[in-house]
């Protein structure tokens, strides 16, 4: 992290922001070396200047006629080695290639010499006499030959020896200059021999800065392994380092400022853009680039990577890549399977509306699998890597929107995605071999379903007109014992987002028979693994909400071909020990009672079940206790514990016991509960919602009637000091907290409110004026919560059905007002005494 500035009195002193690859271990160990190296090096170049200088202006200029023989012929040596060029770092790059171009210059002799040129107008047979050299032009060769290696072995050796190693021997000779001292005696000028002793020693300094400088080139060899090791690099990626320590090294030498933002990304990168660069090139870029990607923990790295190619200046990078993957290109393996892996990791960054052939050269990986191959050159496991990371790369790139919707605008490539379900190889093969690919098709067509709009619905309609075979394969998976966790729970999630409400329009009647039986197979299968005990809890919990969805989409299919589901959730209702299940039981009987419209046998039935489960309801979570002083907000020594029947659920205490503490856990009928217990809230809003869905089917329906569900809830809840209104009021206030769960318990007792006031044939004789001022109080301190949540609100039916607390408490008003006036003689308005009790 960056270091924060600090606060001065004087001028202010800038920040100086930490590299974002400082602590990258090729930045520390290379860059750092390749720096010791170039000042070093110009170490080196700084001695060639005083040694030059020195020996030439001074010794050469100002005494070369008092010198002897052999400090002169020592001197000249000394300043032809520093001007001939062995102080260049670059000399190692000028003379690596010398080899090569030795035997290209004995092929030269061998094409101008011994084999003549062939004149193109000359016929066949003079081309085939022409091709045998006489004997006089081999002698020419041979001649020639002898004359090339003499040189090579007389001059160009001797001076290679001197480039390489002449500082070396003007080492030596100042060393040994130095030793002897003898430097004759010189009359009239007593300079000499200072003059002489510092070039000897300034040459013999310089020679040692020379051996150290090439002595430390070894090192470099040790950081490379140490940098490989680090990044757990292979033999070809640990090359690709090797390079880029060399040109590091040699930039570095010529300025260096080039270790600048320099690191193995912006390298790899940089060969990979270079649009001069070969092949292999482009392969050590990638090499790099792959290796980094496979490790996790490089989170900066993959950063660095993805903003680099995802740059518009590196675009013709991601069309490289994308070029690589297309099998018809004739791309060697390495480069495919190279391709293939960084596509995988970068898939996010890509547009494909920028590259005209990414879907074809995507969709070409699946092709490669699924073609056989004649011999042994590429086996099937190759082919199999090669799909299932083509099946990640379109799980990745759906994840934007316009690339979700160019690949369902390719057909074929729809059914290249679900063909590893449709053709049913986990069954039909091995569970073992293909489970991985299996998932990630089915990831694929989750993603691509879960999409909003044409995109999703593009997909649906392939599956059930085209490929329905994709059904009947999930549902297989979901009756299978060894299909895994991970392939049941994205077969639900995709069985739940095809169309259940109405089959869609075809014309033969088969495929709509075929739909629909579907349809409630697999409302029948979601029911018996939320139901059962030895299901995985995460399967279990992902079928509740997936019949909580099917049971608003298509509650006529759910209640007719499935209605025993229905005595099912009602036990999950109080026989559940996670909460979460109870919440998915209940959002489906709701879902039901609200959504089914035709008044038959199945209606009268769920309806019956509804009775039945509400008066549990309310006798397990409205407040028992003494309440014949009221609580109310602020009045502490007032207030009184409650705890609800099974409310305190992970803590397993006793329904019908007082609270003995005001821990986190408990549930208390204080107005200064601080829902701290959102799953219960939640639980309890759930369950509330069900009861508010039987009163208001009770009153709406025909043939149902709430009055006889109303006097039973009052029979089971008899008590002088337990009216039902009280206790409904009492809920309101241990729940007028601005929560999301608070308010909708809020809503729901308004809807039962409401219902019960509908409901003309009963006389009210509760306290329903005091109610009503609870609900108004807590009504205004929920406004801003619910300006929010209708704001964050995707599920527009719910609101609708809902609607506001203000507008349902305004109505319950409204309601009220009206049955004053119309059961005056059993309304009697309370009065306040002293702001705190009532009184009749």
């Amino acid at each position: 992290m960056a270091p924060q500035l600090k606060a001065s009195s004087g001028a202010p002193k800038k920040e100086k922001k930490a590299s974002y690859d400082s602590k990258w271990e090729e930045v520390v160990s290379i860059n750092s070396y390749a720096l010791f190296m170039a000042y070093l090096s110009m170490a080196v170049r700084g001695m060639v200047v005083l040694v030059l200088t020195w020996s030439t202006v001074i010794l050469l200029g100002g005494f070369v006629s008092m010198l002897q023989k052999k400090d002169f012929w020592c001197l000249t040596i000394i300043t032809l080695v520093q001007t001939a060029g062995v102080f260049d770092v670059s000399l190692n790059e000028k003379l690596k290639y010398i080899r090569k171009s030795y035997f290209g210059f004995l092929r030269a002799i061998y094409a101008t010499v011994v084999r003549k040129r062939n004149d193109v107008y000359m016929g066949e047979m003079e081309h085939a006499d022409n091709n045998n050299p006489s004997v006089l032009r081999v002698l020419v060769a041979a001649t020639v030959s002898f004359v090339q290696q003499l040189v090579f072995g007389v001059i160009l050796c001797p001076l290679a020896a001197l480039y390489l190693c002449g500082l070396v021997i003007t080492g030596g000779i100042s060393l040994w200059r130095l030793i002897l001292r003898d430097y004759g005696n010189v009359d009239g000028d007593a300079n000499l021999q200072p003059a002489l002793n510092v070039l000897y020693s300034l040459a013999m300094f310089q020679a040692v800065l020379f051996c150290y400088r090439f002595f430390s080139y070894s090192a470099g060899d040790g950081l490379v392994d140490k940098v490989a090791e680090e990044y757990q690099l292979g033999k070809s990626a640990r090359r690709s380092v090797e390079e880029y320590l060399r040109q590091t090294r040699n930039g570095c030498a010529k300025d260096p400022s080039f270790v600048k933002e320099r690191n193995l990304v912006t390298y790899a990168v940089g060969l990979m853009n270079s649009e001069s660069s070969g092949t292999g090139s482009y392969l050590s870029g990638a090499r790099i680039l792959d290796a980094l990607l496979a490790q996790p923990k490089l989170k900066g790295q993959h950063i660095m990577i993805a903003q680099l190619i995802g740059s518009a200046s590196c675009s013709h990078i991601v069309e490289k890549l994308l070029q690589a993957l297309d099998s018809r290109s004739r791309q060697d393996k390495e480069s495919m399977k190279l391709a293939a892996r960084i596509v995988v990791h970068l898939a996010g960054e890509i547009h494909l509306n920028r590259f005209r052939q990414g879907i074809s050269c995507i969709s070409s990986l699946f092709e490669t699998s699924q073609r056989q191959p004649d011999d042994d050159s590429a086996p099937s496991g190759e082919f199999k890597v090669l799909m299932l990371q083509g099946l990640v790369i379109l799980d990745r790139l759906a994840a934007d929107k316009q690339n979700c919707r160019a690949i369902c605008q390719a057909p074929s490539l729809l059914f290249k995605i679900t063909a590893p379900i449709s053709s049913d190889m986990l069954h039909l093969i091995d569970h073992e071999e293909w489970s991985h690919i299996a998932a990630a098709s089915l990831q694929v067509m989750c993603r691509i379903l879960t999409s909003p709009g044409w995109t999703g619905n593009n997909l649906r309609v392939h599956i059930l007109k085209n490929d329905p075979q994709v059904v009947r394969s999930m549902e297989r998976i979901l009756e299978c014992d060894n299909c895994d966790e991970k392939l049941c729970i994205l077969a639900i999630k995709i069985l739940t987002q095809l169309p259940m409400g109405a089959a869609p329009r075809v014309d033969k009647e088969s495929q709509v028979k075929f739909i629909l039986e579907s349809q409630g197979k697999i409302i029948k299968m979601l029911a018996g693994i939320f139901t059962s005990e030895t299901k995985d809890s995460s399967i279990r919990k992902l079928a509740g909400e997936a019949l909580a969805m099917l049971s608003k989409r298509c509650p006529t299919i759910f209640l007719k071909e499935n209605g025993g589901v229905v005595g099912d959730l009602s036990k999950m209702l109080f026989c559940a020990g996670d909460n979460t299940y109870r919440i998915s039981a209940a959002e489906t009987l709701q879902h039901l009672c609200i959504h089914y419209e035709e008044n038959d046998e199945y209606f009268m039935t769920l309806m019956q079940a509804m009775k039945d489960v509400t008066i549990k309801i309310l006798t397990e979570i409205l407040p028992c206790g003494l309440t014949k002083n009221k609580v109310q907000a602020g009045n502490e020594k007032d207030k009184v514990k409650y705890q609800a029947p099974g409310s305190d659920l992970e803590g397993g205490h006793n329904g019908g016991r007082a609270s003995q503490d005001n821990g986190p856990d408990k549930i208390t009928s204080s107005v200064q509960q601080n829902d701290e217990q959102p799953v219960d809230r939640k639980l309890h809003a759930a369950l509330l919602s069900v009861c508010a869905s039987t009163f208001d089917k009770s009153v709406n329906a025909e043939g149902h009637d709430l009055a006889p569900l109303v006097d039973e809830i009052a029979l089971v809840l008899r008590d002088d000091a337990f009216r039902f209104v009280g206790k409904l009021k009492e809920m309101v206030q241990m729940n007028s907290k601005p929560t999301a769960n608070c308010l909708m318990i809020l809503k729901v007792i308004s809807k039962i409110i409401i219902a019960m006031m509908k409901q003309g044939s009963w006389h009210f004789k509760e306290d329903l004026e005091s109610l009503m001022l609870s609900l108004s109080s807590a009504s205004k301190s929920m406004l801003a919560l619910e300006g929010f949540t209708i704001f964050a609100s995707t599920d527009r039916g719910a609101m609708k059905h809902f609607g506001t607390l203000a507008s349902l408490v305004k109505q319950a008003q409204d309601l009220l007002n009206k049955n004053k006036l119309e059961h005056r003689p059993e309304i009697i308005p309370a009065c306040r005494v002293n702001g705190n009790q009532l009184i009749e």
